[in-house]
């Protein structure tokens, strides 16, 4: 049998896997640890570094969530792949600048910088959705979905290492370095059909994308599936290295221990998400959705009532498995029931959507913890993903 080269789409999907993998690398080096940055910066007290952490942590989401719809129609426009190098690019302009940064005020500033000129993941997502053959979209969404958990599984490792040895501001001169190699890759590797490009229909405008998918009830609904997912995922990320200091891990090591709490549900995430992509792929998104929610939102609410860090280990692994299907089923039924020419700038509404939770969530979680202690923060995020889980409606993809 002749060889038979790949299709361009999986080629694409591949080479924006490993830039993609190599950025989550670089991005998640410093945020699992961004909550001991701050009491480098100065902010000493508990409950002052929890609300601080917690405002570091949603910063850049404040801008994204304008600016990802915007980026994606302009994608629809003028080419994906441009906004993927802009976004990769800005990424480590604004990375590298943190490690200059002399306050907390500063380094917010900044958090907010990278969500405005960023949003390299929502470009890649637009990217793949809008070049992917629908009935592989499960699949490739997943895939591409699944460097979030790769990267988070290294770049933790990493950058906990890193910060306990060399220190916290050089993790974020890494951290920009690696962006740029991730963009090198895009700009040599990555082929958008220019054909394509020429031919397509003039593209909606934000407003159009947003208006046809409110009165979308099936693509309505999603949406606000994704806010509330996303939420729940992140909502326990600012005090997590507090909490582990309270439940006795070893002070110094507390940023390697955090790395590792982190990575393991990177590692079974990084496992089953193929298999999640070729189950949406094959018999659609909702049960899939109600049983990954419901087991995430049992484990979440499980990690409130452990006695010491060692326990979380397991429950973290059970999240890891099912975490790994619930936003990518997400967008891969938002992606089939969008229209094909102005996809990206549809995808970016998911993304915005998915960085809205990520606003909300830290800021609610500082606050929560610092007024009525950390292990309710597990208990809200694992109610919010059981309303997800029994919220899921009925099948309504195409």
């Amino acid at each position: 049998m002749p060889f038979m080269p790949a299709p361009l789409w999986k080629k694409n999907l591949y080479i924006l896997w490993i830039a993609q993998f190599i950025a989550m690398i670089a991005m998640s080096a410093c945020l699992p640890f961004l909550p001991l940055y701050v009491r480098e910066l100065g902010v000493s007290g508990l409950k002052e570094a929890q609300q601080w952490s917690g405002l570091i942590m949603a910063a850049p989401f404040l801008f994204s969530v304008i600016t990802a719809p915007i980026w994606g129609a302009l994608g629809d426009k003028y080419g994906r792949k441009l906004m993927v190098v802009r976004a990769i690019i800005g990424l480590a302009v604004a990375m590298a600048l943190m490690g200059f940064a002399q306050n907390v005020w500063q380094l917010l500033l900044l958090r907010i910088f990278q969500g405005a000129v960023s949003g390299f993941i929502a470009s890649t997502l637009a990217f793949v959705s809008a070049t992917t053959p629908p009935r592989r979209a499960g699949y490739a969404i997943g895939l591409l979905q699944s460097t979030l958990s790769a990267g988070n599984i290294v770049g933790a490792l990493v950058g906990g290492v890193l910060s306990d040895v060399i220190g916290m501001r050089n993790v974020f001169f890494f951290v920009g370095a690696m962006c740029l190699i991730s963009s090198v890759i895009v700009i040599a590797y990555v082929v958008e059909e220019r054909v394509a490009i020429s031919e397509r229909k003039p593209s909606s405008s934000v407003r159009a994308n947003f208006l046809f998918a409110w009165n979308t009830p099936s693509l309505r609904n999603i949406l606000f599936l994704i806010i509330a997912a996303q939420s729940a995922i992140v909502f326990v990320s600012p005090v997590m290295p507090f909490y582990l200091e309270y439940l006795g891990a070893p002070k110094e090591y507390l940023s390697t221990l955090t790395g590792l709490i982190v990575g393991i549900v990177g590692v079974f995430s990084v496992i089953f998400a193929p298999y999640w992509g070729r189950r949406n792929d094959r018999k659609g998104h909702v049960k899939t959705l109600r049983v990954a929610a419901l087991a995430v939102g049992i484990s979440t609410i499980l990690q409130s009532f452990v006695p010491s860090y060692e326990y979380l280990f397991g429950l973290r692994a059970i999240i890891g498995i099912f975490t790994a299907a619930i936003i990518p089923t997400l967008y891969t039924a938002f992606s089939k029931n969008t229209p094909t020419d102005n996809r990206s700038g549809m995808m970016g509404l998911a993304s915005s959507a998915s960085l809205l939770g990520n606003l909300m969530s830290p800021s609610l979680s500082g606050w929560i913890a610092s007024h009525a202690g950390m292990r309710w923060c597990f208990a809200i995020a694992g109610a919010i993903m059981l309303v997800v889980s029994f919220s899921t409606g009925k099948e309504q993809t195409k």
